[in-house]
């Protein structure tokens, strides 16, 4: 079973690659805070135990882009994913969400292995791997950063890797088109007298 859902998970990888790269996404923008998003897929991941054994914060302040959330979301769980496979238990991993003049900015950072200095141009390339020395039990194939890069250039955006080499952790940053936060939103509708009207509301499913 876990063999059977990990190599759902590759095809599910490449599929989404193919489709991206002869244009057959469409996303479904909507304009949110990233930091709740970050939030909610933190929460996720934690309910799952996906990031067990690791120390992992979250510093975040309100930052709005128009984006497809559930793109978004695998976005950051690839970056998240790719940071606890190579993070050694007990490591820290530490994801930002901050506003930077017209942009809002996602970093995910870690105190892993690190990328030697020659791999850094390549990293996003499809099925490129570096030469790491964790277990590599639960790798892939070298498909979910280029997946990342894709994604957020649909987004209008850039995504970045550095690394100070080998045993100095790794930082992935996304940078998005900010936009100013939605208006607020209206106020219940009130009958003469200052209650609120009722309504009876049938839900079919």
């Amino acid at each position: 079973a876990r063999q059977m859902s990990h190599l759902a998970g590759i095809v599910d990888d490449l599929l989404d690659v193919a489709r991206v790269t002869t244009g057959k996404i469409s996303l479904r923008r909507e304009v949110v805070d990233m930091a709740s998003i970050v939030r909610g897929c933190l929460d996720t991941l934690r309910s799952t135990g996906r990031l067990t054994g690791h120390e992992v914060t979250l510093e975040a302040e309100p930052v709005w882009a128009e984006v497809d959330v559930t793109r978004l979301e695998q976005v950051l769980t690839n970056l998240l994913v790719n940071a606890v496979k190579y993070t050694p238990v007990s490591g820290t991993i530490t994801v930002g969400v901050r506003p930077d003049a017209d942009e809002a900015v996602l970093s995910v950072s870690d105190t892993g292995i690190g990328i030697v200095p020659g791999m850094l141009p390549l990293i996003f390339d499809l099925f490129v791997q570096s030469d790491r020395a964790l277990d590599r039990a639960q790798g892939g194939l070298g498909i979910g950063l280029t997946l990342v890069k894709r994604i957020v250039e649909l987004h209008g955006g850039t995504v970045s890797a550095a690394s100070g080499g080998a045993g100095q952790g790794s930082t992935f940053t996304v940078r998005l088109p900010r936009v100013a936060p939605p208006a607020s939103p209206a106020p219940p509708f009130e009958v003469p007298g200052g209650r609120t009207g009722a309504r009876r509301v049938l839900v079919v499913e």
